[in-house]
C-alpha cells in the first residue's frame, strides 16, 4: 500500500479561522503511521496547473470574491493538495491520499460559494483525472451537510457517480441516469448513518474508476453537525468505503469539522484502515 497524507503548515497557520484549529493536531497525531513507513507526508505547492484548473471552475468574479475575502492563496493551497493527490493517484505512485485543507470545497458552485468553501478542490481533481485519461468516478460525501456545489458542477455528468449521505434535512432521492443519490439520515447517531451506506451500496454493482470521498468529521456528536456520530463510526464507515473501493484508487478530502479532539482520533483511524 502507497499511502500519503497531503499537509501544508499554512493550513493551521493561516486557514479559515473556524476550521484551522483542527488542522494541526490532526497532523500531529499520524506521526507514528508516517515514522513506520506506513504513510508519506508530501506538502502541496500552488501551480501554474491549479491556476488554470482554478478559472476552468470558478468564474473571474467568483475568484475576485475570494481574493477580497483574503481567502485565495489558502483556498488554492488546499485544492493544489487535492489536485497533486488525485494525479499521483492516477498515475499509480499511491494507492490512497488524504488531503488535508485550510479551507474546504463542497458548497462552491461555479458562481457562488458559502460554509467556509471558496474552491471546489474535488471538482478541480475530476478535472485533472480526465486530462489523464480516467472517466468513470464516484464521489461519495459523507460530511454532514448536502455537497450542493459539487453536485451544481458535476451533477449533468453521467460519468460521475455523486452519492451525498447527509444529516440535515432533505429529500431522498435517486437518479440511476444522472447517477446522483441523495440520502438523508433518517434518524441520528450511527446506526443510522451506517446502515444508510450499507443500503445504498448494495444497490448496485457500481461503475468506477476512481474513489474520493468528501470527508467532514463535524459530523461527531462534539463537533457542530447534526449526525451525531461516535468515535466508533468512523473507523467502519472506513471499513465500508474501503470494502466498496475494492483495490480502486481512493482520494479523502477534509471537509468539515472544527473540534482538535475530533480530528486527532477519526483522522488516523480512517487513515489506519486503509494502510494496515
Amino acid at each position: 500500500m502507497k499511502a500519503a497524507v497531503f499537509y501544508h503548515p499554512d493550513f493551521y497557520k493561516k486557514g479559515y479561522f473556524i476550521l484551522k484549529d483542527r488542522v494541526k493536531p490532526g497532523f500531529d497525531a499520524l506521526e507514528n503511521l508516517i515514522n513506520q513507513k506506513k504513510l508519506q507526508h508530501l506538502t502541496p505547492e500552488i501551480d501554474s496547473e491549479t491556476e488554470e484548473l482554478l478559472a476552468s471552475t470558478h468564474s473571474p468574479g467568483h475568484i475576485a470574491s475570494v481574493q477580497a475575502e483574503g481567502e485565495h492563496v489558502t483556498a488554492l493551497l488546499s485544492a493544489s493538495g487535492v489536485v497533486q493527490a488525485a494525479t499521483k493517484l492516477a498515475r499509480a505512485q499511491l494507492d490512497f491520499a488524504f488531503c488535508f485543507v485550510g479551507a474546504a470545497g463542497h458548497h462552491a458552485s461555479y458562481d457562488s460559494y458559502w460554509g467556509f468553501c471558496f474552491y471546489n478542490d474535488a471538482v478541480m481533481a475530476v478535472k485533472k483525472l480526465r486530462q489523464l485519461g480516467i472517466k468513470k468516478i464516484m464521489i461519495i460525501d459523507v460530511d454532514p451537510h448536502f455537497g450542493d456545489g459539487t453536485r451544481n458542477l458535476l451533477g449533468h455528468d453521467q460519468d460521475i457517480i455523486h452519492i451525498n449521505f447527509f444529516g440535515n434535512s432533505g429529500v431522498r432521492k435517486f437518479d440511476p441516469v444522472l447517477q446522483n443519490y441523495d440520502v438523508p439520515v433518517p434518524g441520528y447517531g450511527d446506526k443510522s448513518f451506517l446502515q444508510e451506506m450499507d443500503l445504498v451500496f448494495s444497490q448496485q454493482e457500481w461503475d468506477f474508476e476512481f474513489l474520493i470521498v468528501i470527508f467532514g468529521h463535524d459530523s461527531h456528536e462534539k463537533d457542530y453537525g447534526n449526525c451525531r456520530l461516535t468515535f466508533g463510526a468512523f473507523p467502519a464507515m472506513a471499513q465500508k468505503i474501503k470494502q466498496l473501493a475494492d483495490d480502486k484508487p481512493v482520494l479523502f478530502i477534509l471537509s468539515g469539522g472544527d473540534n482538535p479532539d475530533v480530528a486527532s482520533v477519526v483522522i488516523p483511524e480512517i487513515i489506519e484502515v486503509f494502510v494496515r
